[in-house]
């Protein structure tokens, strides 16, 4: 299993999320973040300097998938400008669902169980007054 962060420009989030959930992809935390990358802070810099951009981390439980949601965020982000993002992934020991307490790859996929109401995944439209995850 791996976790996937990205951060990048965003407005190229809804098209990120809509290539993952194509790819049945789920799972992805979001968050607002400012920074400024590999630019480094200056001398004279104001925190007003920095970007804002969007972080997306992302667990999947092979390579394979790992190459799938690299290749969602290269695909919509990448437009060989300064600034367009990184990515970067590290190994996960284990993942559990809180609920129900399967692990690792079950913990991963989406439940069809009928005992649980409301599981079908979903776009969340996201605003900038309103945090999604």
């Amino acid at each position: 299993m791996f976790l996937l962060i990205a951060v990048f420009n965003q407005y190229d989030l809804k098209d990120v999320l809509e290539d993952l959930f194509n790819e049945n992809i789920e799972g992805v935390t979001v968050t607002d973040v400012i920074g400024k990358g590999s630019f480094g802070l200056k001398e004279g810099d104001e925190v007003s300097d920095l970007i804002e951009k969007v972080k997306i981390e992302i667990v999947v439980s092979d390579e394979k998938h790992l190459k799938i949601a690299q290749a969602c965020i290269r695909d919509n982000c990448q437009d060989l400008k300064i600034g367009a993002g990184k990515m970067w992934w590290v190994p996960v020991l284990g993942v559990e669902r809180i609920r129900t307490g399967e692990r690792d790859r079950e913990a991963l996929s989406t439940q069809r169980s009928e005992d649980i109401v409301d599981v079908s995944p979903h776009l969340i439209e996201t605003h900038e007054d309103t945090p999604s995850t």
